[in-house]
């Protein structure tokens, strides 16, 4: 296979365990830091191995690859997510594992500060210790990133005048085994859901006060729960407790994910809302025709109808509704019209299990690697919304947008070719453009 996009060497990575699954640490090569005594007892240098983002020309796609036609405001936040694990890839000659994701982590920070980014959104999580528990405990012990790397990594982007969004992604499943119930809960259940995460976000309220993290998702990443829609005044009521809660001890900027029961009264007590983004009605036959502008219009019709839901509801002045325009899209070939799919590791089929690595009957496999659809759905997506006028645009957001290494190979650590990563894709190149001021 003849490989044209060559932008380091190769690539040796270990298997990452973990929910979402997903690449292992910083891109380039010959990057070599020296950790004073503030972050270790001893002195010492490391050197980032250098991490390989070739790839075939067959990735590219088949559609021509848009270039950026427009610049956002400069008072536009401009935010992007990492890849949802904490990047291991062995100690490498360093002091510990722990150093060597540091240089991993302060890697992705310089490219996102290249990019043009003002804000990372980081994810956290760990099982609920048991969901039977009057309170929800979450033992430090078992969050996916140790407390004192997140310290770290907050600090390390505050050097890089780089904010820091902090979400919690919200295990179904606790440390005891009981599972949350999705599919047919009482408005009992939902109540204690909602209070047991209460308790989740007062440990992170106090978290990130004591430790300057910028904003705050206050609604769960990660985590299907729609029955709030079927009692929407029972949930409102109970988001806008958590809300109260963690105004109580921490002053930074709250992020809402999309109120699906749309309620003036949670939209006045947060600083932005987030909505997720994806053009109206996009069907298989519609990828045959896709181009900037058809994507384009389909954006710009979503957007129109989430405003038509949104006044409806709440009875707002949308034009001054901050919103985070979120985005989660995935380069290859059926991804607008298939929607999200598993890009962190194995499984059979649609929510089934995991399975191994190179198995037979490991799904991932099977997809077709395109930039070329996420480059212009990206593009037609930046001008549908620097076009819209319904609402106060806030915010543009990348969801674990943002891979942990220059790869775009797939491997044991993941699937970075068709991931909704923009790291290394021509998408990236689209994205600096509109995020230049």
């Amino acid at each position: 296979m003849r490989y044209t996009h060559l932008l380091g060497f190769a690539l040796i990575v270990s298997i990452l365990a973990s929910c979402g699954g997903g690449g292992g640490g910083g891109g380039g090569g010959g990057v070599a830091t020296t950790l004073n005594s503030n972050t270790q007892t001893a002195a010492s240098t490391c050197v980032l191995k250098s991490y390989s983002s070739s790839y075939p020309d067959s990735y590219l796609g088949t559609r021509p690859i848009p270039v950026a036609t427009q610049q956002f405001d400069a008072t536009l936040n401009r935010m992007v997510g990492l890849k949802d694990y904490y990047p291991t890839d062995g100690a490498n000659g360093c002091a510990s594992v722990q150093e060597y994701s540091r240089l991993l982590y302060a890697n992705t920070l310089d490219k996102l500060k290249a990019l043009g980014v003002d804000t990372v959104e980081i994810y956290q999580y760990g099982p609920v210790d048991n969901f039977n528990a009057s309170t929800w405990a979450i033992n430090e012990s078992n969050w996916q990133i140790p407390k004192s790397e997140l310290i770290w990594f907050v600090q390390a982007a505050h050097n890089k005048n780089i904010k820091v969004t902090l979400a919690w992604q919200l295990w179904p499943t606790d440390g005891s085994g009981n599972t949350i119930n999705t599919v047919n809960p009482t408005q009992a259940e939902m109540i204690k859901v909602l209070r047991g995460w209460k308790d989740i976000m007062n440990v992170m309220a106090t978290l990130a006060a004591q430790n300057g993290i910028d904003n705050l998702n206050i609604q769960w990443s990660a985590f299907y729960y729609p029955i709030v829609t079927t009692y929407p005044e029972v949930a409102t009521q109970e988001f806008l407790s958590v809300i109260s809660s963690i105004r109580s001890v921490f002053n930074g900027k709250l992020f809402m994910g999309t109120p699906r029961f749309f309620d003036q009264r949670i939209v006045s007590q947060v600083d932005a809302i987030i909505v997720p983004l994806s053009p109206q009605g996009w069907t298989y036959a519609d990828d045959s025709t896709m181009s900037v502008a058809s994507l384009k219009e389909r954006y710009s019709q979503q957007i129109a109808n989430i405003y038509a839901d949104f006044a409806a509801a709440t009875g707002v002045t949308t034009q001054n509704t901050p919103i985070i325009w979120d985005f989660n899209i995935q380069s290859r070939d059926k991804a607008i019209s298939d929607g999200w799919v598993e890009d962190g590791f194995c499984i059979s089929s649609v929510g089934g299990p995991i399975v191994a690595w190179g198995a037979p009957n490991c799904m991932q496999m099977n997809y077709t690697t395109d930039f070329s659809v996420q480059a212009q759905a990206i593009e037609g997506a930046f001008q549908a919304v620097n076009e819209q006028r319904y609402f106060k645009n806030y915010a543009v957001n990348f969801s674990t947008g943002y891979w942990h290494t220059d790869t775009l190979i797939p491997s044991a650590e993941g699937f970075p070719n068709f991931s909704q990563s923009i790291r290394g894709k021509p998408a990236e190149t689209i994205v600096k453009k509109w995020f230049t001021r």
